[in-house]
């Protein structure tokens, strides 16, 4: 994902992570943008998905930028121990959301039908040309992020027969946008590689910048969404997330993610996911980042609560 983690890989062929029933269907699609989009897109993902019941679906912080565009009624989306649940519907255009320390519910009804596209916060900041900070979990109108190439994007891209029409849609868009957006600080994408790297460790990749604490704290929240510490928080996270769902001992994970304690690295993941270590462990039931449940290659991304 360009500065913020590890490149992305195109995603493989998976078999689905739990049973599916006679009853389930499901039709999508996954790719990789093109070729220039690639150091600020990670992945456009199409879906459609019938369940004989609701699902919910907790979305954990990454790090990444999410912008979901919904094709029929269904899909609501909530931060968890927030306001009220935001629910997509054909008119509302799209939800554009930013990095977070928090984690998010997504609950469907059991169908569920559009498009998600991921890209670091660098890339947003870059082909939407506005503060990162400004992302939240709400209704955008497309048109003012966009231009006029936004109007009406959502409609466009439900009425192209394929959904290789529509990621080659979304290619031509954010390709003519690439020149138009400010070019992200060499220092915050250093400082997201240093963060990354040294799996959160703020004072280096601080250091390394030569800026002032607070200098560096503006550009964060301009170009990436978050203050350092929170950058640093969500990265330390993931990789706490990925050992813990390898097997690996909580007090191993808390030593070699750099927390002071197990009972600091369990309040941490409570405090980002809304759950404990042994429930998270539990409910990732051994998949590895990436999996079917995972929304962008390398990192744990969501936990199935229900369906």
């Amino acid at each position: 994902m360009g500065a913020t983690g590890p490149p992305a890989s195109p995603a493989a062929v998976r078999r689905p992570a739990h049973p599916v029933s006679p009853a389930t269907s499901a039709a999508g699609a996954r790719r990789r943008p093109a070729a220039a989009l690639r150091p600020h897109i990670v992945n456009y993902t199409g879906f459609r998905t019938r369940f004989p019941a609701p699902r919910h679906r907790l979305e954990l912080p990454t790090g990444y930028v999410t912008l979901v565009f919904s094709f029929g009624e269904g899909l609501w989306v909530t931060r968890t121990g927030g306001p009220a649940a935001t629910r997509l519907r054909p008119a509302s255009g799209a939800m554009l959301s930013g990095p977070r320390t928090g984690a998010a519910l997504g609950v469907h009804a059991g169908a569920v039908h559009g498009l998600e596209v991921n890209m670091s916060p660098l890339g947003a900041y870059r082909l939407f040309g506005i503060p990162v900070a400004q992302f939240e979990d709400a209704h955008v109108d497309l048109a003012e992020v966009l231009g006029p190439a936004g109007r009406h994007l959502t409609e466009r891209l439900h009425s192209l027969g394929s959904w290789e029409a529509r990621f080659r849609l979304l290619d031509d868009l954010f390709t003519a946008r690439l020149e138009r957006g400010p070019a992200a600080s060499p220092e915050v994408r250093a400082a997201l590689t240093r963060l990354w790297e040294d799996s959160g460790s703020l004072a280096r990749a601080t250091a390394e910048t030569g800026w002032s604490a607070r200098h560096l704290r503006a550009r964060f929240r301009e170009q990436v969404g978050l203050s350092p510490k929170g950058v640093a928080r969500v990265f330390r996270l993931q990789h706490a997330l990925r050992l813990l769902a390898a097997g690996t001992a909580p007090a191993r994970v808390a030593a070699a993610c750099g927390y002071h304690d197990q009972a600091h690295l369990g309040r941490e993941v409570k405090a980002l996911t809304g759950l404990a270590p042994s429930r998270f462990t539990a409910l990732r039931a051994g998949l590895p980042p990436g999996s079917v449940l995972d929304r962008v290659p390398g990192r744990i991304t969501s936990v199935l609560l229900s369906g």
